[in-house]
C-alpha cells in the first residue's frame, strides 16, 4: 500500500503588504498598488516592500510628501527619500527620543566662530554663514548627539553650477540647520534611519531635485502635473469621485473654476482634505449603545475548511477588507456573496465560505476580478 503526501496547494496571488500611517489624526492605508501605480512605477516588488515597511515604521505619508521612493531607471538602485522636516516626525515615534536643539555656524572676519540658535541671518551677514550645528538627546544617553556641517561640502548645485531650488542663498541658513538635525537624528537613531536620505540630500547628477512639499515624480509628467494620477490618488485616499470632489469644493467645474484659475495640485488636495475633515466633524456621532447597519467584513471571521485549496485564504481576507474599507456597494458582503454563488454556481453562507469552494479555474478569474479592483483603488 502507497502512501500518499499531502501537497500543500500553491496559492494564485501573493499576499500584498500594506502600510498603516496615522496623518492628521486619520488612518491611511498604503497599498502595494498604490506605490507601483501612484509613486514608483520602476521599483521592484522588493523594493516596494521595503518602502512600504519605512512608512509604517517611521509612521510617514507618502501621499502628503513626507516620503518618496525614487528611481527613474530599471538599472537603477530605488532610494527611499525622506523630507527634512519628516525626521524630527518619525524620531517621536521613538520612546527614547528628548528633543533637540540646533542652528547655524557663522565666522568673523577674526576667524572666530559664533554659534547661533535658529536660522536667523541678516542680510549683511549672509557672507559669514558658514554652516550648521545640531544636538539631539536621547532619553537613555548622558551625553547628546552632536553634528555640525560646513557649508561647503553641503550646498548642492545643478549642472549649470547655480545653487538648486533648495539652496539658493536665502534658504541656506535654514537648510544648514535642517541638514545638520537630520545627520545628528540619524547618528542618534541609526536602525531607525537606515537607507533613507533627505531631500536636501540628493544629488543632482542622479536624480531630479524634489522640493519639499511638492509632488512626486510619479504625479508629474514631462515636468508637468499629472492630473490623471492625481485624479487616481484622490479616489485612492480619500475614496472620492470627481462629482463628489466638486461638490465638496462647492463648485460647478473644477478644471475651469480652479486649474485654469491656477489651483495647484497641492491647494486643490488642501481643500478636499479641510472639507472632508469639517463634513465628518459635522456629521453626528452613533451612541455608544448603537452598532452600525452591516458590518461590511468581519474582522476575525470563524475558521473555514479550504476544500479545494487553489486561493491564499490570509490573501482573499486581506484583500477584500482592503476593498470593502472603501465602502464600494459592489463589494459589500451580501453583493458579494450573491456575485459568487451566481456566477461560480456555488452554495455557501459566507464570502469565505463560497470562495473556498472555487475550483481553479473559477479561483484564477475570482482572483484577477480582485487584483484589478485593487489597482483601481
Amino acid at each position: 500500500m502507497v502512501t500518499k503526501t499531502k501537497q500543500t496547494p500553491k496559492a494564485l496571488a501573493p499576499k500584498i503588504p500594506t502600510a498603516v500611517v496615522k496623518w492628521k489624526g486619520e488612518q491611511i492605508i498604503v497599498t502595494f498598488n498604490d506605490v507601483r501605480n501612484l509613486i514608483c512605477r520602476q521599483a521592484t516588488d522588493q523594493e516596494i516592500a521595503v518602502f512600504l515597511k519605512t512608512c509604517q515604521s517611521l509612521q510617514l505619508n507618502p501621499f502628503a510628501n513626507e516620503v518618496y521612493l525614487i528611481k527613474y531607471k530599471d538599472t537603477d538602485k530605488a532610494a527611499i527619500v525622506i523630507s527634512i522636516g519628516s525626521y524630527l516626525k518619525a524620531a517621536e515615534t521613538n520612546n527614547d527620543y528628548n528633543g533637540n536643539e540646533a542652528g547655524i555656524i557663522l565666522k568673523d572676519s577674526s576667524g572666530k566662530l559664533e554659534y547661533r540658535e535658529g536660522a536667523f541671518l541678516l542680510d549683511d551677514e549672509r557672507a559669514k554663514l558658514v554652516g550648521g550645528w545640531a544636538k539631539v538627546y536621547r532619553k537613555n544617553r548622558d551625553r547628546p548627539t552632536y553634528m555640525a556641517v560646513n557649508k561647503t561640502e553641503c550646498v548642492r548645485y545643478t549642472r549649470e553650477g547655480e545653487p538648486t531650488r533648495f539652496w539658493t542663498e536665502e534658504k541656506q541658513p535654514s537648510m544648514l540647520r535642517k541638514t545638520a538635525l537630520k545627520r545628528a537624528l540619524v547618528e542618534a537613531f541609526p536602525s531607525l534611519f537606515a537607507g533613507t536620505i533627505s531631500t536636501g540630500e540628493i544629488p543632482e547628477a542622479e536624480y531630479e531635485e524634489m522640493p519639499e512639499g511638492e509632488l512626486p515624480p510619479a504625479l508629474e509628467k514631462g515636468g508637468q502635473p499629472d492630473w490623471k494620477k492625481f485624479w487616481a490618488r484622490v479616489k485612492s485616499e480619500l475614496g472620492l469621485t470627481t462629482e463628489e470632489a466638486r461638490e465638496l469644493l462647492k463648485v460647478e467645474s473644477i478644471k475651469e473654476e480652479l486649474i485654469d484659475a491656477g489651483w495647484t495640485m497641492e491647494k486643490i488636495w488642501e481643500g478636499l482634505v479641510t472639507a472632508l475633515q469639517q463634513q465628518k466633524a459635522a456629521e453626528p456621532t452613533m451612541p455608544q449603545n448603537q452598532a452600525p447597519e452591516e458590518e461590511p467584513f468581519p474582522e476575525e471571521p470563524e475558521p473555514i475548511e479550504v476544500t479545494k485549496g487553489f486561493i491564499d485564504m490570509d490573501w482573499i481576507k486581506e484583500s477584500l477588507k482592503t476593498i470593502q474599507d472603501k465602502k464600494l456597494k459592489a463589494w459589500s458582503e451580501s453583493n458579494l456573496l450573491s456575485y459568487i454563488k451566481t456566477t461560480y454556481k456555488v452554495e455557501a453562507e459566507t464570502v469565505l465560505e463560497a470562495v473556498a469552494k472555487l475550483d481553479k479555474g473559477a479561483a484564477s478569474h475570482f482572483v484577477k476580478k480582485i487584483q484589478d479592483t485593487l489597482g483601481m483603488l
